[in-house]
């Protein structure tokens, strides 16, 4: 892969797909790169197919995050070109994802889209991977994340993380 943009995250996500592989890549270990991968891809495929998509729409993105993606980053690749050749607009809309994808995490998309949509999805799987990283330790977790136990537990109860 080759990334048009600046900055250290994209340089990064570079190197593990070239020293590991695509197929290595776990998006579900690292989801927060989806949106990187997903912004590539799309300029990539307008390169390729001479369209001018710009974007994805907000519940597109949670679709994305929210999918586990088996296939790593090249199920991604694919979903996203899926789309280019179905969307007829230019943002790339749920009814143009591969039916799979929307049917596996639809009704999750859609509670994510009551619950405040890309950030608070963002903000849930930052939590849940702290949480998991420090061993559901709240105390811990709260710390690594600078904030008081207090407000990790209002978050938690806004997010539904249990």
């Amino acid at each position: 892969l080759v990334f048009e943009d600046g900055g250290n995250r994209i340089q990064r996500l570079h190197q593990l797909v070239k020293v590991h592989g695509e197929n290595r890549l776990g998006l579900r270990q690292r989801r927060e790169d989806i949106p990187l991968l997903v912004h590539h891809f799309i300029k990539r495929f307008n390169a390729i197919q001479g369209r001018r998509i710009s974007r994805c729409s907000e519940r597109v993105m949670s679709v994305l995050m929210r999918h586990p993606f088996p296939g790593n980053v090249r199920e991604l690749e694919n979903a996203v070109e899926h789309a280019f050749v179905v969307c007829a607009g230019n943002t790339i809309e749920l009814s143009d994802l591969p039916p799979h994808l929307v049917s596996a995490t639809s009704h999750v998309a859609e509670k994510a889209d009551t619950a405040g949509g890309p950030l608070d999805l963002a903000e849930a799987m930052a939590i849940r991977m702290v949480l998991d990283r420090q061993n559901g330790n709240r105390k811990a977790a709260a710390a690594e994340l600078g904030m008081s136990r207090t407000t990790l537990w209002r978050k938690m109860r806004r997010l539904s993380i249990s």
